[in-house]
């Protein structure tokens, strides 16, 4: 009698253990950086340059060559802005700033700053890089339109979400 209980107990123990391929990951805030976000995106990084901001501080800027408009209003390009690049021979880095280089591909949650410049929401927490996986892009192990699919019901079930 005692057998069968101890197998039932590892086989659970094991299958707790084992990670789950359909499991997808996204921050518990998610939701909320959607319903902050002004203007969500899809596309690639076209082009960045580091400039000192009127305050002197280190800002990369990066160009978006925008596929789709998730929410909000953008054109065919839109610029956001990400604290830290380098500047010469230095490098400035803030902890949680997410680095873009030229070919990246994502969905961008992004929010209007006063001045009018678009900043990541949460910084890192509003970049969601586009892989490929087995020829099909992904978002975190999630199917792109999948995941467009999440973000187009949050913006419609959130309070003055529309897009």
């Amino acid at each position: 009698m005692a057998r069968p209980v101890v197998a039932t107990l590892v086989t659970m123990m094991c299958l707790w253990l084992v990670p789950t391929a359909a499991s997808t990951k996204l921050p518990a805030d998610f939701r909320v950086s959607v319903t902050d976000a002004t203007v969500i995106v899809r596309g690639r990084v076209t082009d960045v340059r580091v400039v000192r901001s009127v305050r002197g501080e280190v800002e990369t800027v990066a160009t978006v060559a925008v596929a789709a408009v998730l929410k909000g209003e953008a054109g065919t390009h839109v610029s956001l802005r990400v604290p830290g690049g380098v500047i010469g021979r230095v490098r400035t880095v803030m902890p949680g700033a997410p680095r873009v280089s030229l070919g990246d591909e994502g969905v961008y949650l992004l929010k209007r700053v006063p001045g009018g410049a678009l900043w990541p929401v949460g910084l890192s927490s509003g970049i969601y890089r586009v892989t490929t996986t087995a020829g099909r892009p992904t978002v975190r192990a999630m199917p792109l339109s999948e995941f467009e699919s999440l973000v187009n019901l949050m913006v419609r079930t959130s309070s003055g979400g529309a897009r």
